[in-house]
């Protein structure tokens, strides 16, 4: 267990998709596959904290927006917590970056943790507009309970420290309410940045997400996070996974 105040993240791999690349990097290489991985991370110290849920289990990707997704036995995710030493009792708190339904579709696996998103995350997902409603599991799109709505949800507004070493900051662009986590550790602040950073290369070449709500919002998150952090991570880089199905960080 680190020091008080300091942590250490764990990432799991918890399935694969392959999609169209400038998703993922803006009107760059379109038309050219790319994999990545969906990712839940753990951080611990005081406590254990999980950083973004994943695909909800036991449905198939076709149900939510028609992408590519798939998942062998140890990307599922009640064996990846196992794998990272994990159990889902011990959860304290469910940081969501966002509510997209590849990030907040297992709420219901940490019934004692307390979940937080940002206010107007939760209030743009439960209606978003037509082209986003998909993504959000929305009840404008047929979902009539969206996953993440239970009894331990709870919200943010704006920056907060959440427990000693461990903030939340808003950084919108990919959704009007997307947070990203600030995490103190051994070496340095590391940033979980969720979907403002799909991967290495939007931080390198300065090219945004490709799926975004506003591209200028999400240039100047990215900006924000540069300034914020020494480290980021980012959701879709099987960079992260270089040394294995569970990779920790510093």
């Amino acid at each position: 267990m680190a020091p008080a105040g300091l942590w250490t993240i764990k990432a799991l791999d918890t399935g694969t998709s392959v999609i169209e690349k400038s998703v993922i990097t803006y009107l760059v290489d379109c038309g050219k596959a790319i994999r990545i991985p969906r990712v839940m991370w753990v951080i611990e110290g005081e406590t254990t904290v999980v950083v973004d849920t994943s695909v909800p289990m036991g449905q198939k990707s076709e149900e939510f927006i028609g992408e590519h997704f798939e998942r062998s036995p140890d990307q599922e995710p009640l064996r990846a917590l196992q794998l990272a030493g994990v159990k889902p009792a011990d959860v304290e708190l469910v940081l969501l970056t966002h509510l997209h339904w590849d990030h907040a579709g297992n709420c219901d696996v940490f019934p004692e943790a307390r979940v937080l998103v940002q206010q107007d995350e939760l209030c743009y997902a439960l209606v978003p507009g037509r082209f986003f409603r998909k993504s959000f599991l929305s009840p404008l799109s047929g979902w009539p309970r969206p996953p993440y709505l239970l009894p331990n949800l709870d919200v943010v507004r704006g920056e907060q420290e959440v427990r000693p070493g461990l903030r939340v900051i808003p950084v919108p662009g990919h959704t009007p309410g997307s947070q990203a986590v600030l995490v103190e550790t051994l070496k340095g602040r590391y940033c979980i940045a969720g979907d403002a950073v799909f991967t290495y290369e939007n931080l390198e070449r300065d090219i945004p997400p490709g799926f975004h709500n506003d591209v200028d919002d999400s240039m100047d998150s990215m900006a924000l996070l540069r300034a914020r952090a020494d480290h980021i991570l980012p959701s879709h880089d099987y960079t992260v996974f270089s040394a294995g199905k569970v990779a920790t960080f510093p």
